[in-house]
């Protein structure tokens, strides 16, 4: 995914980390990891058929979250001929050591849309392991591959994409501030949200695969992502608290205080208004392969504008200004649906 120079700016948010080695995801040919399978990236064969785990999905000093592959390819491996949606798939099995204690292995591929703002993962994930074995995925040909890991329960919640986590608040003792945009991108660009999983994880016994309904509807809406928190006392003497993270204004709850007026700025400037859209039941179905462990999952687009809000001034009289808050909304299909990526992710039992 792009990463634009500003993000760079945000690397002091996140712990960094020495690089380590993990071992790496070895290429094989079928589900009994038997016969390694040659990997080539941008047309140079990768050492031992190994894609090496040594960064961590938290390690922003020298690399975005993950080892980068580029322009993978898979000459050896196994395709699908079928017609539908699974033409033109290889089929890539990957043999994982152990990993230590409370660590997971994860296996992601790149797409060309920003991610910095909304998500906190490169790229979309396709496998996560936290037990030994060998384990499918299914590739492109030119796909572009990131590998990582997480270790600890706070590390693996941003890799644990089938659970919901909370999101950032914004306190005001009382009346938000009215804040007003004072300066914003002319034009959106579009970011990946957060992966999300949309079918609960099943096992598949059946062969040759199995079948996914999404069973759990997933809304998607406006929101205002920041990377810095703020706290300050108005001019009225109210005590305001503006937390980092994402703030989605989803339909389950009623918004108000700050977020609430930041985006409402946003809106007036834009002309665009509060929009909310759902994954459902009926939308679309994925294919399991036979003796796996896998969920699927869905990754919304939005358009985004990043800009400057003046939210009035504070106790001692000074403007209060709120730099580079990012006001995402979520694209839509021409059917109306929200637009985004659909991916099976396979992870151990």
């Amino acid at each position: 995914m792009i990463l634009p120079s500003p993000f760079r700016s945000l690397f002091l948010l996140y712990p960094t980390f020495t690089a380590a080695h993990f071992g790496g995801f070895v290429a094989h040919t079928s589900r009994e990891c038997s016969q390694q399978l040659d990997i080539f990236s941008d047309g140079l064969q990768i050492p031992n058929n190994t894609l090496e785990i040594n960064y961590s999905i938290k390690e922003w000093g020298s690399h975005a979250g993950g080892h980068s592959y580029d322009n993978m390819t898979f000459p050896g491996s196994a395709s699908s001929n079928d017609s539908d949606d699974d033409a033109g798939v290889e089929f890539v099995y990957w043999k994982v050591d152990q990993p230590d204690p409370t660590c997971q292995y994860i296996l992601m591929k790149d797409t060309p849309r920003g991610w910095q703002i909304l998500n906190k993962l490169p790229g979309d994930e396709i496998l996560r392991v936290s037990q030994e074995g060998c384990y499918y995925t299914a590739v492109n040909p030119n796909d572009n591959l990131i590998t990582s890991y997480c270790c600890g329960t706070d590390d693996c919640a941003i890799a644990e994409i089938e659970i919901q986590h909370d999101e950032p608040t914004d306190t005001v003792t009382g009346d938000a501030p009215k804040c007003s945009l004072i300066s914003h991108d002319s034009t959106p660009t579009v970011e990946d949200g957060t992966q999300v999983a949309v079918t609960l994880p099943q096992t598949c016994e059946a062969p040759p695969a199995c079948t996914h309904s999404i069973t759990q509807s997933r809304s998607f809406s406006t929101a205002i992502s920041h990377f810095s928190s703020y706290t300050w006392t108005t001019e009225e003497g109210f005590d305001v608290s503006f937390e980092a993270g994402v703030d989605f204004f989803v339909d389950t709850k009623v918004k108000t205080g700050m977020s609430l007026s930041i985006a409402q700025s946003f809106m007036d400037e834009t002309g665009t208004t509060m929009t909310y859209t759902n994954v459902t039941t009926t939308q679309e179905g994925g294919r399991q392969m036979m003796g796996t462990v896998a969920f699927y999952s869905f990754t919304p687009q939005f358009d985004c504008w990043k800009g400057d809000v003046s939210c009035g001034k504070d106790q001692d009289g000074n403007e209060k200004i709120l730099h580079r808050i990012s006001f995402c909304q979520p694209r839509q299909s021409t059917s109306g649906e929200p637009a985004g990526t659909y991916r099976m992710v396979y992870i151990s039992g």
